[in-house]
């Protein structure tokens, strides 16, 4: 049975901002308490919202539309910056709400002056947190130390009680949410490494400290770096001021660092308004628990998650038996699917059967027999992991 911890403590005040940069966000404070919004009764939804968001939050999107419509798959998001694109009045391709981490203040300004007057509120509590490689003895680091590492004032690890060794620090693209987190941290320090070691992913930041071992340090979100086994990867979290991040640190306030998943839509938009208040129900909140995320009220689940992502999985599985039984040759380095994401992409391959696609791919193998020929296959499966079926294909010669 699912364990469900919910702490629900005085929730008096509602954070709904209407305007950009006003003065509930200005008034809250960093990397602390912030003010938890009313619990709203439940709410009858209208059609299902066109939702996007940051990274971190793809899960959470899969189990609301999980939950609320029955079709089980991850959606790729637009990413921090560009998904708030989608909010400004006027875009090509709008969404009714967004989820988000923090945005830079002057970009919120900036949004409003284009006309977009934002709703936003709380909906998750969240983690900035610190990876290093297994390989480095450090467990634990204060504050300070870590924004003296970051603004160059540390170098060697030894200097903080580690290996004689000089400090590799990595650092995000700027218009990314973890790069706002660490932004706010450093409160205006100059931040060491950004003209040399930008990263524009989240993935990049792991992989980097995991090749380079245990000099490397870096930063991330932290509901979505757990779902990437960073134990498989030879990485660890940082303990901040003798407390590590977890889902009952996050839940009962310990941790040092901790950030917030808010909910973003245009005041005239029904859906998304809908969409933010159901959240901010107990059901709503009991889903994103069951995401693995931590509630804006506490609320989490010890359960092992549900895939979200299973229909995509057995997608994979029926293409490579598909085309295994075809005769072609098979291995882990001639064969991969490729997600497609791109609306018109997805569309002009699925021949106009694009509105029933739960997964769409580019299937790309080797043929052995040819030696030259770089075979591409678009496959797809129906809503709610229906047939698999093969769209079209064609070759592409390597020359």
């Amino acid at each position: 049975m699912k364990k469900i911890i919910l702490c629900l403590t005085a929730v008096s005040l509602v954070l709904s901002i209407a305007a950009c940069g006003g003065e509930s966000e200005k008034s809250t404070p960093r990397y602390d308490k912030i003010d938890v919004p009313e619990m709203h009764p439940p709410m009858e939804l209208p059609k299902y919202p066109e939702i996007d968001g940051s990274t971190s939050t793809i899960t959470m999107h899969a189990a609301i539309r999980a939950y609320l419509t029955g079709a089980y798959f991850v959606d790729s998001h637009s990413q921090t910056y560009a998904a708030l694109e989608r909010l400004i009045p006027g875009s090509d391709d709008p969404a009714d709400i967004i989820l988000a981490v923090k945005y830079h203040d002057e970009t919120l300004q900036d949004a409003k002056k284009r006309g977009a007057e934002l709703v936003i509120a709380p909906i998750a509590k969240e983690g900035f947190v610190f990876i290093i490689h297994k390989d480095n003895p450090i467990d634990k680091l204060t504050k300070q130390q870590l924004k003296d590492i970051y603004s160059g004032k540390i170098t060697n690890w030894k200097e903080v009680g580690g290996k004689d060794e000089e400090i590799m620090p990595f650092v995000r693209n700027w218009d990314s949410g973890s790069q706002t987190a660490m932004e706010e941290f450093m409160e205006g320090e100059p931040i060491v490494g950004e003209d040399d070691n930008v990263l524009f992913s989240m993935f990049l930041m792991l992989s980097r400290v995991e090749i380079v071992g245990s000099p490397g340090i870096g930063y991330n979100i932290y509901s979505w770096s757990m779902g990437q086994n960073l134990d498989s990867m030879g990485l660890k979290t940082v303990a901040v001021e003798g407390v590590a991040p977890s889902n009952k640190t996050l839940s009962d306030g310990s941790y040092p660092l901790m950030i917030y998943t808010y909910s973003y839509y245009e005041k005239s938009n029904k859906k998304g308004e809908s969409l933010a208040n159901w959240l901010l129900t107990a059901e709503g909140q009991s889903v994103i628990a069951s995401a693995g995320y931590v509630g804006i009220f506490g609320e989490y689940s010890t359960d092992e998650m549900p895939d979200f992502n299973k229909d995509e999985y057995n997608a994979t599985l029926k293409i490579e038996q598909h085309y295994i039984s075809q005769g072609f040759s098979y291995d882990t380095g001639h064969f991969y699917c490729e997600r497609l994401t791109d609306k018109e992409q997805t569309e002009s391959y699925a021949g106009g059967k694009g509105k029933d696609v739960t997964v769409l791919f580019l299937v790309h193998f080797y043929q052995y027999e040819s030696e030259k020929e770089y075979t591409r296959f678009i496959a797809l499966t129906r809503e709610n992991g229906g047939e698999f079926e093969v769209i079209g294909e064609f070759e592409n010669p390597l020359g």
